[in-house]
């Protein structure tokens, strides 16, 4: 078969400079100021300061470094930690190479080392002098089926191809599969056996309708009766692979109790770390195969349209051309690609929390032929504090503040004006939803008597679970508002006119809301949007004010390339591409743009469904004549 010419043009490029041993030897590197001896300094990551211990001698030679980037995502920033760190200590230059998926710890590492050397006298240019190194050899392959992403859809992918009877290849960028989907705490299923052993009667044909209601029917109907048709047998067919799941009889999300539904369906995982390696192993002893560190570039076509294989960049720079009778695309959306994100969500004013994705696979099937769909759709899950430094792998923090995020106060978009019944901070995804309507960023707005109350610990609702953990402990919330004063994360006004001039607010709306709002707390009576007298309880009465900026969290894109019912691409009459399949939050249709749906477990739940589906249906059509 003839391929053509490669969709989208691509050359593996010169790597970093690196230094050899020997040239720190030289004489040109002892510096006179350097004082030997122990430096440390840390460096802003992805989620929390990257620390950098490293000691020197007396010609300049680091003879050891450590690195502690224990608070960034183990899978990728805890792996990047170590090994840039020993990159730089091995070569003895700050000129190594990053780690694919972690540029962010991979660059503090490296800045942190430099402010360490410094320290010591040392002159950070000296380390940065170097030989270019050239890339790996290139390496062509020829598969059944490649599967370009190892989170939970293209794992689920490969498995369910491989028991089919096809030779599959999987490729996967980090140097660990999960992504994401190790993240996750569990996926939705409805009518499962273990749904059964508790005599839950939740059925798929109230799920479906429910989805689609939601989302007016934006919805690929076909993609989304398919996956929640599956869900069920899914849940077996997981366990039979060695994912261990359990259905939990407590809820985090308060909104959700009146509503079964929209938690009891949600599958836990006992051990997602194990579950990936169980799964993994099953594919190994069906004679399926991984690559890690290796990133998907472009896809190959023949002359017929058919798409017929991968070109990727291996780990040491080599290139990878995969021969292979269907493509499933699974490498996760573009969550982590601000200028993607932004663009589509129409808004800067989004947290990004998601794994390492770039946004390659939705480019390799746009390019492809594939049509766009449903781009201006993300995992939006409740809001952060604006300011305040992240201390926890999730990438949320731990501040006490955190409990005036989660609580139904007053919430005003940065006109001034209220938009929502605050009490939607007890569900995760309308939170979010609701924050995004006002372009991803709003203001809660209390008075010093609402902190002092906070400083006692005795409020009179539930401190919301959805979102970022709750912190544990006691403190005094003045003070704490002061500190962001003085840090410039929180807006402080002795009158709410010096509240509005300090946070950018017009006076009049700000006062006018203000004045609304207090009277619904006198009166137990919200007017304007219906909140419940008990969440009624904290009036903006009392200066000094303060108001604290909160932003909209996203953990993925949830769309990009248009799919039909079997997950093959499609292109915009309709028509799939042959040998193309497109999954997880690379495929859009299922969640509806842009609104998350208020179900747990939806995102997992697609992505292993979905990725079930194309593998299923892709070792089928290699069959075919």
């Amino acid at each position: 078969m003839k391929t053509k010419n490669v969709i989208q043009q691509w050359r593996p490029g010169v790597f970093g400079a690196c230094l050899g041993l020997a040239l720190l030897t030289a004489a040109s590197m002892a510096w006179a100021d350097i004082v030997p001896g122990e430096y440390s300094a840390s460096a802003q990551g992805k989620e929390s300061p990257v620390n950098v211990t490293l000691s020197v001698d007396k010609d300049g030679k680091i003879t050891q470094l450590t690195v502690d980037a224990s608070h960034e995502t183990p899978e990728l920033g805890g792996v990047a930690g170590k090994e840039v760190g020993q990159a730089i200590l091995e070569q003895q230059s700050l000129n190594v190479d990053g780690m694919t998926g972690a540029t962010e710890t991979s660059n503090a590492v490296k800045k942190a080392a430099e402010a360490a050397l410094k320290q010591s006298g040392a002159d950070p240019q000296a380390y940065r002098q170097g030989k270019v190194k050239t890339a790996g050899a290139d390496q062509t392959v020829t598969t059944d089926v490649v599967v370009v992403g190892g989170g939970a859809s293209g794992t689920a992918a490969a498995l369910a191809a491989a028991e089919a009877g096809a030779k599959v290849l999987v490729v996967e960028k980090a140097p660990t599969v999960g992504g994401a989907g190790k993240i996750a705490s569990g996926l939705f299923a409805v009518g499962s056996s273990l749904e059964r052993q508790k005599k839950f009667t939740f059925t798929a044909d109230e799920l479906f309708h429910r989805l689609v209601d939601y989302n007016h029917y934006l919805t690929n109907g076909p993609l989304t009766r398919t996956v929640v048709d599956k869900s069920a047998s899914t849940v077996d067919w997981l366990m039979k692979y060695g994912v261990e799941l359990y259905l939990s009889d407590q809820n985090t999300q308060q909104a959700h109790n009146a509503d079964p539904i929209k938690w009891r369906i949600y599958h836990h995982y006992k051990d997602s770390a194990a579950a990936f390696a169980n799964m993994y192993k099953h594919l190994e002893e069906m004679g399926g195969q991984l690559m890690t560190r290796t990133t998907g570039k472009a896809l190959l076509k023949d002359e017929k349209g058919n798409v017929v294989g991968l070109i990727a960049e291996k780990a040491d720079g080599g290139t990878l051309t995969v021969h292979a009778k269907a493509v499933i695309v699974a490498t996760g959306g573009y969550g982590a690609n601000m200028k993607m994100l932004t663009s589509n969500m129409l808004t800067t004013n989004i947290s990004s929390l998601a794994w390492a994705n770039q946004g390659e696979g939705v480019k390799m099937a746009w390019d492809a032929g594939a049509a766009k769909w449903e781009t201006q759709s993300a995992l939006l899950h409740a809001t952060k504090l604006v300011g305040v430094d992240p201390t926890q792998a999730t990438g949320f923090n731990d501040s006490l503040l955190i409990r005036i995020l989660k609580t139904p106060l007053l919430w005003l978009d940065r006109s001034g004006e209220r938009f929502v019944d605050e009490s939607l901070v007890y569900d995760t995804a309308l939170w979010a939803n609701a924050a995004y309507s006002v372009g991803g960023n709003y203001l809660i707005v209390v008075d010093t008597p609402t902190l002092q109350a906070f400083s006692k610990g005795k409020l009179p609702f539930e401190i919301s679970g959805a979102g970022a953990p709750n912190p544990v402990g006691t403190g005094d919330f003045v003070a704490l508002a002061e500190q962001g004063v003085k840090n410039g994360t929180i807006y402080k006004g002795a009158t709410l006119d010096e509240l509005a001039a300090s946070s950018g607010m017009q006076a009049e709306r700000l006062k006018a809301s203000v004045a609304h709002y207090n009277a619904a707390v006198k009166a137990k009576k919200d007017r304007e949007f219906g909140k419940k007298p008990a969440f009624l309880a904290f009036g903006v009465a009392n200066g000094p004010y303060y108001a604290l900026s909160s932003e909209v969290v996203s953990l993925s894109s949830t769309g990009g390339v248009r799919v039909n019912e079997r997950l093959e691409a499609t292109d915009q009459n309709m028509q799939a591409i042959p040998g193309l399949y497109v999954v997880g939050n690379n495929a859009g249709g299922f969640f509806g743009s842009p609104a998350y749906p208020p179900y747990q477990g939806l995102a997992l739940g697609f992505a292993y469904n979905s990725g079930r589906i194309a593998g299923e249906h892709a070792a089928q059509f290699i069959k075919q004549p």
